[in-house]
C-alpha cells in the first residue's frame, strides 16, 4: 500500500487504531520519529481503553509522548492550520494530536457550516470545539461532517437552548461520546432534552457545570471516601429518577484532561 492509501484509510476509519499502525510501518524506515510518536500515542490509547476509570499514570504517559519532528510532520498540525487560518482567535485555537495524528480541532460555528467537510477529508477529526456557536444552529449540525465526532466542545458565545435544540435534532452525532456544555447558564430543562434524544445514542459523559441547576457530574477523589470519579451527584441521582439510567451520569475527576477514549 502507498502511504497516499494508507493515510486516506486512517481518514475513512478514524476510531481505527489498525490504518494507523500500518501507516507507522509504512513510514518506520523514512520517518522513523513520526511512527515512534504514532505508536507511542496508540499506546496510551490503548491503555486508557483498558482501565476502567481514568487513570493518572496514563494520563501522565500521554502528556510525555510530546509532538513529532516538525521536519517529519508532513500531513499533521502545517495542513490543518492553513485550512483554518484566520476563522478563530489564536487564543482560542487547540490543534491537538491523538494516535499519531491531529485529532483535535477548534473551528469557527458559521466556519464549519460551509467547509466541516473539508476538515474532515484532512484529518481524522474526532474533537471538535465549536467557537461562538450560532444560536439558529440548524445548519451547523445538518453536515455529514459530524458523522465522525465523538467529543464535541463549545467556547466564545455560550451554547443557548436553541444552540442544543439542533445539536439533538441531527441525525448525525449518534457517535458522540463527550459534551460540554458548562459555563452556560442553561437551564435544567437542556438536561431533559438531552436525556430524551434518540439520536444522541453513543453520549458517556456530559460536562455541565456552570448552569442553572447543580453539577451533574462533580469531581471526586479518593480523599472523600468515594470510588474515583465513579459515584454519581445526588443531583444526577434525582434526575435519572425522572428521565431514567443515562451512561451520562456519572462523576469524573475534574483535575484530568479527559477525552474521549476515556469512554470507549
Amino acid at each position: 500500500m502507498d502511504l497516499a492509501s494508507a493515510y486516506a484509510a486512517v481518514i475513512a476509519r478514524p476510531r481505527d487504531d489498525a490504518p494507523r499502525s500500518r501507516f507507522a510501518d509504512l513510514i518506520a524506515a523514512s520517518e522513523p520519529e513520526t511512527a515512534s510518536f504514532i505508536r507511542a500515542q496508540l499506546d496510551v490509547a490503548s491503555r486508557r481503553r483498558q482501565k476502567p476509570r481514568p487513570d493518572r499514570a496514563v494520563e501522565r504517559s500521554a502528556r510525555s509522548c510530546g509532538l513529532p519532528s516538525p521536519a517529519h510532520d508532513q500531513r499533521g498540525l502545517a495542513r490543518v492550520a492553513a485550512l483554518l487560518d484566520g476563522t478563530v482567535p489564536a487564543w482560542a485555537q487547540g490543534l491537538k494530536y491523538g494516535r499519531g495524528f491531529v485529532e483535535t480541532a477548534t473551528v469557527d460555528g458559521r466556519w464549519f457550516e460551509q467547509h466541516g467537510s473539508d476538515l474532515m477529508a484532512l484529518a481524522p477529526i474526532i474533537d471538535v470545539t465549536v467557537h461562538n456557536p450560532p444560536a439558529d444552529a440548524e445548519a451547523l449540525f445538518d453536515s455529514p461532517a459530524w458523522a465522525q465526532v465523538r467529543s464535541l466542545r463549545f467556547s466564545g458565545t455560550p451554547v443557548t437552548m436553541g444552540t442544543l435544540r439542533a445539536l439533538v435534532a441531527s441525525p448525525y452525532l449518534g457517535k458522540l461520546t463527550v459534551l460540554a456544555i458548562d459555563q452556560a447558564r442553561l437551564p435544567e430543562a437542556s438536561l431533559h432534552l438531552l436525556a430524551g434524544a434518540s439520536g444522541l445514542g453513543g453520549l458517556a459523559y456530559v460536562r455541565a457545570d456552570g448552569n442553572q441547576f447543580p453539577d451533574v457530574n462533580p469531581s471526586q477523589d479518593e480523599q472523600d471516601g468515594v470510588v474515583y470519579g465513579e459515584v454519581p451527584s445526588a443531583f444526577a441521582a434525582t434526575l435519572a429518577a425522572k428521565v431514567g439510567p443515562l451512561r451520562w451520569l456519572k462523576g469524573f475527576p475534574a483535575e484530568l484532561d479527559w477525552s474521549a477514549e476515556m469512554f470507549g
